[in-house]
């Protein structure tokens, strides 16, 4: 028998109905060739090899078809299994992206975004990336735009730039000006092929709305405790704090100088900061960016309606203020603003003392110097007490590291009431410390110095019959550039620069005089360290600092000892 291949082929090729038949019969006379011419009996002795030689071929044909088959089916599977691997691992990324809740995207050196994206996008940037240029997905105006684009081309330049893209990509918008205001924060990867170099940028942006919100409620509850604690501590500076916020506001229309009333405003915002008090501070700091402008020449019609403006909220704060003081102390807080702690062994050292004076005939004056020295006065250096808790506020605030320190001295004691605006003056020079002579610990070090600005105060009686006494504040910071100051000054006064260094320091005292180059709510009217002067010359005292510059600085202020008004 001959296979259905072959018979198929015998069909086709010599158009025989019954090919197996014909077969048959050629088999049978290639068996008995004798009848046969000699060339016909030679191709009939060699035609069954010839069949089996077809019979064979088709047969190989036949396995390698089936061993074909078996290896597109068994690839086929294979290449199933793989997808579904692959379609279970997209499935898998893209639920990991979704969860994150960041909208990620990726863009390349044209700046063009690929078409993979996470749908967090179309909320959080408030677009479809796929295709748009990164610039318009991310809404940059135009400043942005000029400064972004030459940025672009920066990132992806090989060796083009020494920076690092840690550094450079700073300079790429951090925030993302969402319509709803939401608060949308922008980070930057960079992406890098096996060869090292970059061939995109990943885009993640984040919603911390959320974060920024419970972060600023922590921040306040934290503020309310600071405060209450702070106005507890210091009943009489808060008493009296509240007196000259409301007598600054009363005495306008009186006052003669526009200068004064610039320095009461100031001095009571740096005394707000000092208690907490952040939103009476923003008040007052808004208030002297309105009275900025005014002329000194012509006043007092342009600031009375200035403050005409302000009235309703500035009765509002200092209610607010109040009220504050009433929680803590009740609401006859303010009547106890005189009361002074006694210690007891004064007292009763007073009535020892009274009793010999009076058994000697003592003269009374010196009966009354002994009570003002023993019941009714403080050591300076207690009521230096505040500047210090000022100094560690405005240290805290500016996140700096600051040593108080006390050197030794006198215990030079004074009657306190005649002394309470200018020791609330120091807040300026507080203020002043913490902005001009602070040091990064690193630069510290390398001068040899401790890696925490040292500030030192000491009281000494000015004179032996003790009728004046003297505070001396030193810092071992950064020091007062005396050129710097010259150069603020020049255009002012080209007289300046016939004068001595240690001549021309003594010009930051001077009204609007200030080495800033802008305004923020803390400092930079050139105002402060002319409250302090104002305070002490009104008292009948002296202020000068002495300065090396790179190392330290020294306030030393000169006040006579009061003990009776005139």
């Amino acid at each position: 028998m001959v296979s259905r291949k072959v018979a198929r082929l015998f069909r086709k090729h010599f158009e025989i109905e019954n090919p197996e038949a014909a077969l048959l019969m050629v088999k049978t006379l290639a068996e008995n060739p004798a009848d046969l011419p000699p060339e016909a009996r030679r191709m009939m002795e060699f035609f069954p090899d010839f069949l089996a030689s077809i019979e064979e071929a088709y047969k190989e044909h036949d396995e390698r078809l089936n061993i074909a088959v078996r290896a597109l089916e068994l690839s086929s599977n294979e290449l199933s299994l793989a997808n579904q691997k692959l379609e279970d691992l997209n499935f898998a990324i893209e639920a990991i992206l979704e969860s994150l809740g960041q909208a990620l995207l990726y863009f390349g050196p044209d700046g063009l975004c690929a078409p993979v994206y996470s749908r967090a996008c179309l909320t959080l940037l408030e677009a479809d990336p796929k295709g748009q240029h990164i610039t318009d997905v991310l809404r940059m105006d135009g400043a942005q735009q000029e400064t972004f684009l030459p940025l672009l081309h920066l990132l992806f330049a090989d060796n083009a730039t020494a920076m690092p893209f840690s550094e450079l990509i700073t300079l790429a918008p951090q925030w993302y000006r969402h319509s709803k205001g939401l608060k949308i924060a922008l980070s930057y990867k960079p992406m890098r092929g096996p060869s090292g170099a970059m061939t995109g940028i990943l885009v993640v942006a984040t919603d911390i709305t959320q974060k920024l919100e419970t972060r600023e409620k922590l921040a306040q509850k934290e503020e309310q405790v600071l405060r209450t604690l702070r106005i507890a501590g210091n009943r009489g500076g808060y008493v009296r704090y509240l007196h000259a916020f409301e007598a600054a506001f009363r005495t306008i229309k009186s006052s003669n100088h526009l200068s004064d009333i610039k320095r009461d405003l100031h001095t009571l915002k740096g005394m707000a900061k000092v208690f907490y008090l952040s939103t009476v501070a923003e008040l007052l700091h808004e208030v002297e960016d309105a009275i900025s402008d005014i002329s000194d020449d012509d006043w007092r019609e342009p600031l009375e309606a200035v403050m005409a403006g302000y009235q309703v909220r500035l009765e509002l704060m200092l209610e607010y203020a109040r009220w504050l003081g009433r929680e803590i102390w009740g609401y006859e807080f303010e009547n106890g603003k005189d009361i002074m702690s006694l210690a007891t062994r004064n007292v009763y050292q007073f009535g020892l003392d009274l009793e010999a004076m009076l058994a000697e005939k003592i003269p009374p004056e010196k009966i009354v110097e002994s009570y003002f020295l023993r019941v009714a006065s403080l050591p300076v250096m207690d009521m230096l007490s505040f500047f210090e808790m000022q100094v560690g506020y405005f240290a805290e605030v500016a996140d700096r590291q600051v040593r108080m320190r006390h050197d030794q001295g006198d215990e030079v004691r004074i009657f306190p009431d005649y002394y309470g605006d200018f020791f609330d003056s120091l807040t300026h020079v507080a203020r002043n410390i913490l902005d001009h002579a602070y040091e990064p610990p690193a630069m510290r070090e390398i001068l040899g110095k401790l890696p925490e600005l040292h500030v030192t105060l000491k009281v000494v009686y000015g004179d032996p019959e003790r009728k004046s006494f003297v505070i001396t504040i030193t810092d071992d910071g950064a020091g007062i550039s005396a050129a710097e100051v010259r150069d603020r000054l020049r255009h002012k006064n080209p007289s300046v620069d016939d004068e001595i260094d240690a001549e021309v320091i003594q010009h930051i005292f001077d009204a609007d005089f200030s080495t800033k180059d802008s305004i923020d709510i803390n400092s930079g009217r050139g105002i402060g360290m002319n409250v302090v002067k104002a305070e002490v010359e009104r008292l009948g005292g002296h202020v000068r600092v002495d300065s090396k510059h790179g190392f330290s600085t020294t306030f030393t202020i000169r006040l006579p000892v009061i003990w009776r008004r005139g």
